[in-house]
């Protein structure tokens, strides 16, 4: 088995590296825990984790932290609610100093037919959007949303899939793996991404099974 790297600077040295990144949900009974790892080409099965994310429990103001190693206290990078209780979907993220790198927002107007994310440099300019991959899918699962528990509810669990655009072009996918019983995606990124901060890429990425439904 691989080496887990736990230098800072080799981590963000891997994550610039890498055009494709496997998120994977672990079991928690209380808040939201994930790995994120560098698959091997083709595959969807787990690499060697670089990434240790956990949600922070009880928290009144959303916080979720990107750790080199699991029980590591230290954070690399991290996600947090403006406000208490955030309602309108606004989510910073932050550095290791606690220097604003960027920030993650739910267009909630476009989300009422399909899930619409905007996520923003540290200037508040707009680097990418992220919209659900399919219509059909994204009706269907408000339909469901409506319903009592009963078969018909059973699909509110279809995927989340989501495309990223940027100027009007595809520019990344981000795919669940069906046959799982946690949550796992893969998120692969096209060249035109290249100079935006992978850390703020990798938190939106978590940000859509975290936060999507709140």
């Amino acid at each position: 088995m691989a080496t887990i790297p736990t230098d800072p600077a080799e981590t963000l040295a891997a994550l610039e590296a890498s055009d494709r990144f496997l998120i994977q949900q672990v079991f928690r009974p209380v808040a939201n825990e994930y790995r994120i790892s560098v698959p091997a080409h083709g595959s969807t099965d787990e690499g060697t984790p670089l990434l240790f994310v956990k949600q922070k429990r009880l928290k009144v103001k959303e916080d979720i932290r990107f750790r080199v190693a699991v029980d590591e206290e230290r954070h690399l990078f991290m996600i947090k609610a403006r406000t208490v209780f955030e309602f309108r979907g606004r989510h910073d993220v932050f550095d290791e100093h606690g220097a604003k790198i960027g920030a993650l927002e739910k267009a909630f107007r476009k989300s009422l037919f399909r899930s619409h994310w905007i996520v923003r440099d540290e200037l508040g300019e707009q680097l990418f959007e992220a919209h659900e991959a399919s219509w059909p899918i994204a009706l269907l699962r408000r339909f469901a949303d409506l319903l009592p528990f009963d078969l018909l509810g059973l699909l509110t669990w279809l995927p989340f899939n989501f495309v990223l655009v940027r100027d009007g072009q595809k520019v990344a996918t981000y795919t669940r793996v069906l046959g799982k019983l946690r949550d796992r995606y893969v998120l692969e990124l096209g060249p035109e991404l290249a100079g935006v901060d992978k850390r703020l890429v990798l938190a939106f990425a978590v940000a859509l099974d975290a936060l999507q439904d709140r």
